[in-house]
Parts: structure tokens; sequence; C-alpha cells
């Protein structure tokens, strides 16, 4: 059972873009009945019974996050998603990377409390915490999140590190790098001409955004060609590393001790150093710098073990990583995707929302190609 007092020593889940000035409301919510008799069973199993509320939780894109309102300390319910279109086990992935963390020792993450893997939950605590702002972004936190990735990797030789599973979408060698991108294009391809809402993603994708992967691919192979990197040489298993994977200051909270803590594992696993360093400084939501991205690889090789082709391979694979990066902000526009992010938001997307991520796609396209290969 979980009591008042462990709630206020263990650690902290991020409130998701909750601000006291956007009061939640308690309610019953379309996404999710809170009367399922299997979710109430593992609510009781874990303490809280009695008067309690789910109140949704806002900024979510992949899975529903609930805060759980009661007397004796709110908590936050975690609903992984998962459809026969997207098989990856979301849940698992998470579920693997907090039970190593915490078993570490390591405490720059939430602590997980309960997972029910019938139903796909995961129980956290929860206190108050804030998104940095941009300027916040600095040296200082680079280095918070160096030190958490240098504390996940340090016991990777252990059993239980060498039995996580691999990341989503892992990646050991140069071609496999391109061929997730290329998959990536080519589901971009399927999105519905039917659609009024899709037709002009479609064409941006046809008319830009391939032909521009075509050119970044075709640069890559050549750099590659002319540095003596090997396209399908794969890196040795010492040299993968553990990656928490979509990693960023997106997906951390700085709490009350001022301290970060940092979140969402969903993706989390072995994987290459070059894809958890592009994917570091290529996620939008709160930019890093590039002026942080040499002192960040040197750091990191030393901190996971990389290989010397690091800081070369990874500055090859930067705009292949921006593409994808360009792809991930189309994925409403794939039907299997949408439906993720209706069963998060609860709703079906937006005109709007559809047209402002074409705009961010379109721009990230811009940035991509002023950083072809031997540019960056």
């Amino acid at each position: 059972m979980v009591t008042k007092r462990e709630h206020s020593v263990r650690g902290v889940i991020p409130e998701t873009d909750y601000s006291p000035l956007e009061p939640m409301t308690p309610q019953t919510d379309s996404r999710f009945d809170p009367l399922d008799p299997g979710i109430e069973v593992f609510l009781r199993r874990q303490g809280v019974t009695g008067d309690y509320q789910l109140m949704p939780m806002p900024g979510g894109a992949n899975n529903r996050v609930y805060r759980v309102s009661q007397p004796a300390g709110d908590l936050i319910l975690k609903c992984y998603f998962q459809n026969a279109h997207d098989p990856r086990d979301r849940f698992g992935a998470e579920r693997a990377f907090y039970e190593w963390v915490w078993s570490q020792t390591i405490r720059w993450t939430p602590e997980p409390l309960a997972w029910c893997a019938e139903k796909r939950l995961g129980l956290f605590t929860l206190a108050p915490g804030r998104k940095l702002s941009p300027d916040e972004v600095d040296s200082a936190r680079v280095g918070e999140a160096l030190d958490f990735l240098s504390e996940i990797n340090a016991a990777r030789d252990l059993p239980a590190a060498q039995a996580l599973p691999l990341a989503s979408e892992a990646c050991f060698s140069l071609s496999q790098h391109l061929d997730c991108v290329d998959r990536r294009i080519s589901r971009l391809q399927l999105i519905s001409s039917s659609e009024a809402l899709d037709q002009p993603a479609l064409g941006f994708v046809k008319q830009e955004l391939s032909p521009a992967w075509h050119q970044i691919r075709t640069a890559i192979r050549a750099e590659a060609a002319a540095s003596g990197l090997p396209l399908d040489q794969a890196i040795t298993p010492g040299h993968r590393c553990l990656s928490p994977s979509d990693f960023g200051f997106h997906n951390a909270i700085l709490g009350a001790d001022q301290r970060l803590r940092f979140f969402d594992f969903e993706y989390a696993g072995w994987d290459d150093s070059a894809k958890l360093v592009c994917d570091f400084f290529c996620q939008p939501q709160l930019s890093v710098n590039r002026r942080h991205w040499e002192s960040f690889l040197g750091q990191l090789m030393n901190r996971v073990k990389a290989d010397a082709a690091l800081p070369a391979r990874a500055r090859l694979l930067w705009p292949a990583y921006q593409i994808k990066w360009c792809c991930i902000m189309l994925n409403e526009f794939v039907r299997s995707e949408r439906d993720r992010r209706i069963f998060s938001a609860g709703a079906e997307m937006s005109a709007e929302r559809l047209a402002g991520q074409l705009d961010k796609a379109r721009q990230a396209l811009r940035k991509a190609v002023e950083t072809l290969p031997g540019e960056a």
C-alpha cells in the first residue's frame, strides 16, 4: 500500500505543462472510463481507495496521463497506447527502463509505484515542477543531461542491463540510420489523397520532402565514402549505449529543489550514441543550441564507452535526423499515428493543428537542407 509518508519522500512525476493558472476540473473524461473495474482494482491495490478523482493532464502526445487526486496525496496514472497498426510495446519499454534506473538508485526520474500489464497502466508519484524556458537551456542544464546519461550507463555491463531491449528504431550502422528515415518517408507517401485536410501534406511530402531526402541521403553516402566510414559496418555491442530515446529538455521538468527530472522512456533501450546525440539536438519543442554540440559529444564519448568514430558519424547523420524530425512532425497525417494522437488527446485533429504541424515541417526542412554533410 502507498502511504502518505511515502508520497512525501519519493520521486516526482512531471505535471506535463500543467500550470496553476489553468486549473484542471475533475471530470469523467470520454477518453478513459474511470469506472473500468480493472482500473479501479489496480488503484485500490495501491492504496487508492475512497473518494478519489481522475483529472486528465494536458500535453501528452502518445498516451493518456491522469492525476489521481485523493486525500492521502496525489499520484499520476499513465495509460499506454497500443493498437494493431503500431506494435511497439511502449508499456514494456518504459517499465523495463524505469525498473533498471531505480534498481541502480538513480534518482533523476519519477519513481514508479506499480504496473498493470493487462491494462497497460503505470502509477507514479507526483510533485510540483515546471518546464524549462528556452533561455534556461544552458551549459549547466546540458551538463545535467550528461550526468543522467552517465549514471544509466555506469553499470551497463551488468546482466540486468544487458537484458534491456533495443531502443525503438535502434540503428547500429550508417545504412540502418538511412533506412530508418527511408521507411518514414515511405510511410508518409501513404497519406490519403482523398482527405482535404491531408492533401497539402501529401503534396509537401512528394514535392519537397522526398526530393530533399534523396539529395541529403546521396550526400551522406558520398561523404561517408570520402571519409572512409563503411555504410554497412555496425558498431560493436560494447560501443552501444543505454539510451532514454526521445531524450531532451522537452521531456524534463525543473523540480522545487532546482534539479531536473527526466521522464517518458517509452522508446528506451540499447542504441547508437549517434542517434541519441542527433535526437537531443533535433527535437524541436525545447531546442538545444548547436554551440553545445562539441562539448556534449566530447563528454558523452567518455561516459558511455562510445567508439572513436562517433563524432564523425553523428556529424554525418545530423541532416538525416533533421529529416526524420520533419517526418515526426507529420505523424498526425498518417492514420495509425493519428489514432495515437486521438487516444492521448481525446478528439479528432483540428484543421489548425494539422496546418501548424505542416508549417513546422516546412521550417524544419529548410534548416535541414542548409546543413548538408560537410557543412554541419
